[in-house]
């Protein structure tokens, strides 16, 4: 009788941030290929704020030149969310769970150039595996493309 072990990796406070995709699950599908296996979502709130922006009332010149954010949308979602994708040849599950806040900001360099900032907090994102070697190198890679912020990281074995 061979036993399977399966490998999670559950990550809590989690904060992801990127200009292109607005939630690390659409950077997942787009960058890496995986496919959204369920989701479910409620909005709990929405918040828009536009802050004005007059430059010449800044006292410092060092400041003035500085990106200003501009306008902050705020939204809060309870979450579950499935992905599934290979990552060095091994399958990957990857269930986040719980509650996000996805804050996108327009952050205003000079008056022609404006970007669109996205950052997201999870509470709990659990990625699962047969190989804990592509678990770790998994999520070292999101690190080195995505800086996340990890607040605790959490191994757990089991045999079936």
């Amino acid at each position: 009788m061979k036993f399977q072990e399966i490998v999670a990796l559950t990550l809590r406070k989690v904060v992801y941030r990127h200009t292109d995709y607005s939630l690390l699950g659409d950077f997942l599908v787009e960058k890496y290929g995986f496919k959204r296996i369920e989701e479910a979502e409620h909005k709990v709130s929405h918040l828009r704020e536009i802050f004005p922006i007059d430059r010449g009332k800044i006292l410092f010149e060092e400041e003035a030149d500085a990106p200003i954010v501009s306008e902050e949308v705020e939204r809060k979602y309870s979450s579950l969310k499935i992905f599934e994708g290979n990552y060095l040849e091994a399958k990957i599950m990857v269930y986040v769970l719980g509650e996000i806040i996805h804050i996108e900001n327009i952050v205003e360099v000079s008056e022609a150039e404006r970007y669109r900032v996205h950052s997201a907090e999870y509470q709990m994102i659990k990625l699962v595996s047969e190989s804990g070697y592509a678990l770790q190198q998994f999520i070292e890679r999101l690190n080195v493309d995505l800086g996340l912020q990890i607040t605790l990281k959490e191994w757990s074995f089991h045999r079936g």
